[in-house]
């Protein structure tokens, strides 16, 4: 009895050997089955992912050619695409302008002697008539000037004298003609001398003995005075600066790129602060020069009603009727600033594909852009949206 009980006890601890090694294996084919089935989980995985779609979260463009950028279809929606065509936009060049005098219209008048300012008859401002008197001097040259004239006007008598008796006494026959040849040579230094002098007293203005007065050579305007009362002055110095009031034009300032289209003889709209309402012009010509650090030009300005009051130094702003050449026009949401300084837009080159394109524009106005360069009519442009295609630019305002 114990006996029995002794091998069932024990058979209660240990395992048979033949059971041992049949659950063995089994646990084993179990294993290997489930790594091969992990295996082939694994590889279809792989197999699989690159045909997934992209979680939302990633780009919403796909990379293309060098240069073209290609937009996923649930993109599209929020951009527009457009073709463009040259149309012709009535535009208008504004620019800041001053009234100012002509060049032909500004006068110096300075001294032919050197003396003393006496007395100054003007002041700046002043709109004088022409012959008034400007600028008074005493001056020791001009006594000696005058002197001079009278002293060669004395010689001219008396050398007309002496070959009118050459004259005679060779119509009594008495007379040489050497002699009469050297009167007549004579007479015709004298007269030289006697021409010069008195062009130079011309030269020296009015006045006695040693006073000299200046005058206006014109109807003008005093610009500036270079000297005042006491004043010593050299010969050939500036006095005055005059300039005629009715040759007074507006100078505006236009950007070198627009001048292409102010053109003469176009209209133009001048503001003055000084006046309420604005005043008519047209446009008589262009500098033949720029300015190199603004990149402007001066357009001159005539206003068509001359009795108009123009002041030079007024502040003024103009609108010039530019030409209409035909451009394609572009809202300013189509036009993007790269790096600073490139304007480009972005043409479709295919479905979804859009490639970058470098663009000269025009002065903006009411919110549309002329394209002056870079595009052709019937290209298909992006005209909203373009930042979304490239967030590295900016938009130009």
């Amino acid at each position: 009895m114990k006996g029995s009980i002794g091998n069932m006890a024990g058979t209660g601890r240990k395992t048979h050997p033949v059971l041992s090694l049949s659950f063995d294996r089994k646990f084993m084919r179990i294993v290997a089955l489930l790594a091969f089935l992990g295996l082939l989980a694994a590889i279809g995985c792989e197999n699989h992912n690159p045909q997934a779609p992209e979680p939302s979260s990633k780009s919403s463009i796909e990379p293309a050619g060098k240069g073209v950028v290609t937009l996923r279809p649930e993109s599209l929606p929020y951009i527009t695409v457009r073709e463009v065509q040259p149309e012709t936009v009535a535009s208008v060049v504004t620019a800041p302008a001053r009234v100012d005098f002509r060049a032909q219209a500004i006068s110096s008048v300075g001294t032919v002697v050197a003396g003393r300012v006496s007395k100054v008859f003007v002041q700046v401002g002043d709109k004088i008539k022409a012959g008034a008197p400007v600028v008074a001097l005493a001056s020791n040259d001009a006594v000696q000037i005058r002197a001079d004239h009278t002293r060669a006007g004395t010689e001219l008598a008396r050398a007309q004298d002496h070959l009118n008796r050459q004259l005679e006494m060779q119509r009594a026959g008495v007379g040489l003609d050497i002699e009469r040849m050297e009167a007549e040579t004579q007479l015709k230094q004298a007269r030289a001398e006697f021409e010069r002098s008195r062009d130079f007293l011309r030269l020296l203005g009015d006045g006695r003995a040693g006073e000299v007065i200046v005058r206006a050579p014109v109807d003008s305007t005093v610009l500036k005075a270079h000297v005042a009362t006491g004043a010593a002055v050299e010969a050939g110095a500036l006095l005055l600066d005059l300039g005629e009031p009715s040759a007074a034009w507006i100078v505006a300032d236009v950007f070198e790129k627009e001048l292409l289209l102010v053109e003469k003889g176009a209209k133009a709209v001048i503001e003055l602060a000084s006046l309420q309402d604005p005043i008519q012009g047209h446009v008589v010509g262009e500098s033949a020069a720029i300015q190199t650090e603004l990149r402007r030009a001066s357009v001159f300005i005539v206003a068509d009603d001359p009795k108009i009051p123009l002041r030079p130094g007024m502040y003024a702003r103009v609108s010039i009727e530019a030409s209409a050449p035909s451009r394609i026009m572009l809202p300013a949401s189509a036009v993007l600033i790269k790096d600073g300084r490139e304007t480009v837009v972005y043409v479709e080159v295919g479905p979804g594909r859009f490639k970058a394109r470098p663009i000269q524009i025009g002065q903006a106005r009411e919110g549309l852009t002329p394209v002056l360069k870079g595009l052709s009519g019937g290209e298909r442009v992006v005209v909203d949206g373009a930042l979304l295609i490239d967030g590295e630019a900016s938009m130009l305002l």
